[in-house]
């Protein structure tokens, strides 16, 4: 009659038929297991914006580890700049800086942050420009005065148009800045 077996030995088996992982497979792993921990502590440095806080957790993994974690990490925080940020995206560049300080890397969050100023005054002048228009159109109306103490441009879709298509330009740049910041990362 047959031997029996148990589950543990049954799996062992089957374990030994697959074989070995390859470097490249047993790197997958690695990197799956590593980027939620990167983007985990991105996340939390985006709520407590202490620089520290990244360096003394990434200090908890060996090397290689804290390699793939301070780069999803970084990918991380390089996903949440935003034009529209402006005070956080001074945050996000030290974040950025204290897993990657590089020339290239402090060239790049410098063009990011001019770019972020470039937007913000051209938006203030096309809000303006809004604003100025709508308080024209009322003026024709005969409505001034009391009446309208400030014009809301976010209430009417073609101004939000407007503004959405000064963003374009600016947003395709940052998207160019994000990549080569990406590129010029050591980690």
């Amino acid at each position: 009659m047959g031997e029996i077996k148990s589950a543990w030995e049954i799996a062992q088996e089957k374990a030994n038929k697959l074989g070995e992982l390859s470097p490249e497979e047993r790197q997958k792993q690695k990197q799956d297991r590593c980027r939620p921990i990167g983007q985990s502590l991105a996340e939390k440095y985006l709520s407590q914006y202490d620089s520290q806080y990244l360096q003394a957790e990434l200090n908890k993994y060996d090397s290689e580890d804290r390699e793939l974690i301070s780069r999803a990490a970084l990918q991380r925080l390089v996903e949440r700049i935003d034009l529209g940020y402006g005070p956080i995206l001074d945050k996000i560049g030290q974040g950025i800086l204290s897993l990657a300080n590089t020339r290239a890397v402090t060239k790049t969050v410098g063009k990011i942050k001019e770019l972020s100023d470039e937007y913000r005054e051209a938006e203030e002048l096309e809000r303006q420009e809004i604003e100025r228009a709508g308080r024209e159109m009322l003026h024709q109306l005969r409505i001034s005065g009391t009446a309208i103490s400030h014009v809301n441009i976010q209430a009417k879709e073609e101004w939000q148009k407007k503004i959405r298509q000064l963003a374009q330009p600016f947003q395709e740049r940052l998207d160019t800045l994000k990549r080569e910041l990406l590129d010029s990362t050591p980690v």
